[in-house]
């Protein structure tokens, strides 16, 4: 009566720990998956619960033989308090080994997929496991042991039977499941992902621990010393399994992390659950400490190396801790309880853990793969990253509705105007007011600074506007005044065609007067010609000189000319590059004008980067106008040292024709000399040598005269030419400059003219 009783307190502390369970996996996931971790908890319990009594019971304790069998009389016992007690507890057993495939498979398995793979577990899986190893505790001893008992296997509460059972079937579903989205990286590192509520996962971990003494007892005499031992060992083990997993991960990774000192306790209550009545305190201590230890280590070697992705890490605890504890029941066990030798204890041992393992394995991988062929094991994309508690059960937390506005609004599925709807007084409720709040302030920011930006922009039209209408009143002025030194240059070239042509005819004079000259001296040297023939030389000489005189008024007219023209292409430079400044300062104003539009771009935020790209362009068309001012700035300067060569060259040229003057006149009055004083014959041969040598000189200096005038004038015709060029280039830059302010105002260029 006494075993019943304690039989039935363990029963329910051990139907206490699915609340643990179900703390433990629903704090370990996020808050998006959390009401689906907790409605599988409630459903595979219900599930193990049914399908064990109506199904798995009568195939665990069937008398049917060592490997499996049927008892029909046990489906869905109704019979003595005794029996009914122990079937609720072995019941209550299978429910745990299916809750651990709950949160190793959580975030990413459809419900009713998960049922459906959990019942096979139940009512098959876990029934044949648990007959090869316990078909003989069936109260009244009247079963025959299964094969791996009847070999001598010890496995008192479960470390292989329940915990390496789940373990198994976690990963065999894992396997098939695959990772939840972004837990692996590219380059395949996994990337933590840190569970909603580690205070409810720790919370969780201290119900289990406190289940776990129910778990490890049922079926002990309260008054026995094994009742003692497995209540002690069960603590110690679990809690040098935390220890040590907090000192070991804090020495691998740097800090303390929860999830493994949570981890550390569990592992260290399954490594103790296959010896619990049987060990001593040290050993138990020990065996808690090297499991809690190694967890470390195994949860990295899966997820690192074989990157299986265990929501709650119940593959390494109830896996590898159950294979542990069962494998250290021959170095843990009192000597009272040693039934054969160390080594063959340890071959039967692995024996056991191995068929297990591998039974469970291959069956649940088949079932899963099953499923997952069908495409019904996996919930999709989509439904994954909006979480299981709305797609599957369209249920959510205080919070969710807070966390899908705010999405919406981010991915521009909302505007500022949704306000988000919650209760007051519920989860979530105070911040809900307070984003409505600042959504309101929000919108007026948004609407103040849309119509600030609608202003600005109206104002910057208008200033395009008047910056267009300057660049036309420019571009006319400008026209007109590249017109007229378009003119004047054409004038200038004309002017310097002219002058060549008289100099050319200039030039042919002075031979002729040279050659006369020649004849003059050979005439003083011939006195045979007589004095009628000197003073027909005379003629000829007076009527060249007039001649000459004639062809230098024209040159110094042209020469006069030219420099009246060069005078005015120097104005019309100065006029030019009063345009230049002006256009530098215009550029001045728009950089002024586009600064302005960047802070006020700036101040308006992300509304405001459209404008700041149109300041931008604005910038680096003052800018591009600023070079070409420069350019031109550049082109009229030369066009000034033009100029200015020019008209030094027509003073040159005015000063020899001054030198020409001078000699013309004095040819001629040699010439009058000489009709006065045709009397004097001697006298005037010896002074018409004389001028007629004098004459030759003067004639050789009027020559190289005009040779140099010759030179002037190619130099002015060349310069009209770069006149010519430099107006028509000017005249393009302004076009073009037009035709880019145009543009960054927003009018379509216009082709030019």
């Amino acid at each position: 009566m006494e075993v019943q009783l304690w039989l039935a307190i363990a029963a329910t502390l051990v139907a206490g720990m699915q609340i643990g369970f179900l703390f433990l996996e629903a704090g370990f996931v996020r808050s998006k998956n959390s009401i689906n971790v907790a409605l599988k908890n409630i459903a595979d319990f219900a599930l193990a619960l049914v399908a064990f009594a109506f199904f798995g019971a009568a195939i665990m304790f069937s008398s049917g033989g060592g490997f499996a069998g049927f008892e029909l009389a046990y489906a869905g016992y109704d019979g003595g308090s005794e029996l009914m007690l122990f079937f609720i507890f072995q019941a209550l057993f299978c429910g745990t080994a299916a809750t651990i495939v709950s949160g190793a498979v959580a975030e990413r398995t459809q419900f009713t997929s998960y049922l459906i793979v959990t019942l096979p577990l139940t009512a098959l899986i876990y029934p044949l496991v648990g007959h090869w190893s316990w078909a003989s505790i069936l109260p009244g001893g009247t079963n025959e042991a299964g094969w791996l008992e009847a070999m001598g296997f010890i496995d008192f509460a479960g470390s292989t039977v329940v915990h390496l059972t789940g373990g198994a079937a976690a990963l065999a579903v894992l396997t098939v499941l695959g990772p939840r989205l972004k837990r692996f990286n590219e380059a395949g590192e996994a990337q933590h992902v840190q569970g909603h509520n580690p205070v409810l996962a720790g919370a969780g971990a201290l119900m289990l621990l406190v289940g776990w003494l129910g778990f490890n007892t049922g079926g002990l005499a309260p008054d026995s010393d094994e009742f003692a031992r497995a209540i002690a060992n069960t603590l110690y083990a679990g809690s040098a399994g935390c220890l040590a997993a907090c000192a070991v991960g804090q020495w691998v990774e740097g800090y303390f992390r929860v999830d493994r000192m949570i981890n550390g306790l569990l592992i260290g209550l399954v490594a103790i659950t296959a010896s619990a009545p049987f060990a001593g305190p040290k050993s138990a201590l020990l065996l808690g400490a090297f499991a809690g230890a190694s967890s470390i280590f195994a949860v990295n070697y899966l997820e690192r190396n074989l990157r299986i992705d265990d929501a709650v890490y119940a593959v390494t605890v109830h896996g590898f801790g159950g294979a542990i504890g069962t494998l250290a029941v021959p170095l843990v066990i009192r000597t009272e309880y040693v039934t054969q030798s160390l080594l063959k204890q340890l071959a039967v041992q692995a024996i056991g853990v191995l068929a297990i393992g591998m039974f469970v394995f291959a069956t649940m991988y088949v079932c899963a793969l099953a499923m997952h062929r069908r495409g019904r094991l996996r919930v999709s994309a989509e439904d994954e990253e909006h979480g299981l508690n709305f797609t599957e059960h369209g249920a959510s937390l205080g919070s969710l509705s807070l966390a899908r506005t705010l999405e919406e609004i981010n991915n521009g599925k909302a505007d500022l105007s949704t306000r988000i709807d919650y209760e007051p007084m519920e989860d979530g409720s105070e911040i809900a007011e307070a984003l409505n709040a600042f959504l309101v302030k929000v919108e007026q920011a948004e609407q103040e600074a849309a119509a600030k930006l609608n202003t600005q922009i109206v104002q910057e039209r208008e200033r395009a506007d008047r910056t267009e209408g300057l660049m036309r009143s420019f571009q006319s002025e400008f026209a007109t005044m590249v017109g007229d030194l378009k003119r004047q240059s054409d004038a200038l070239s004309k002017g310097s065609e002219t002058l060549a042509k008289q100099s050319l005819t200039s030039g042919g004079l002075v031979g002729h007067v040279r050659k006369q000259a020649d004849e003059t001296v050979s005439m003083t040297e011939k006195m045979s010609d007589g004095a009628s023939r000197l003073a027909e030389a005379l003629e000829a000489v007076s009527a060249k000189i007039s001649e000459a005189n004639s062809a230098t008024d024209k040159a110094g007219q042209a020469s006069r000319k030219g420099a009246e023209i060069a005078t005015t292409l120097e104005s019309s430079a100065g006029e030019i590059g009063h345009l230049v400044a002006m256009i530098q300062n215009i550029s001045d104003q728009t950089k002024i004008l586009a600064l302005n539009a960047k802070i006020e771009a700036a101040r308006a935020g992300e509304a405001g980067k459209g404008f700041t790209v149109v300041s931008d362009e604005v910038t680096r068309l003052a800018d591009q106008a600023e070079n070409a001012s420069e350019d031109i700035a550049q082109i009229v300067a030369s066009l000034q040292n033009l100029i200015g060569s020019s008209i030094a060259q027509f003073r040159a040229i005015d000063q020899n024709i001054e030198v020409v003057r001078g000699v013309a006149a004095a040819a001629e009055d040699s010439a009058n000399a000489q009709r006065t004083t045709s009397g004097e014959l001697a006298r005037l041969i010896d002074t018409a040598k004389t001028q007629a040598l004098g004459n030759g000189a003067a004639v050789s200096q009027v020559s190289e005269n005009f040779r140099r005038a010759q030179e002037t004038i190619d130099e002015i015709d060349g310069s009209a030419q770069s006149l010519d060029g430099i107006a028509n280039r000017i005249d393009h830059e302004v076009d073009s400059l037009r035709q880019r302010i145009k543009h960054a105002s927003g009018i379509k260029p216009e082709s030019a003219s």
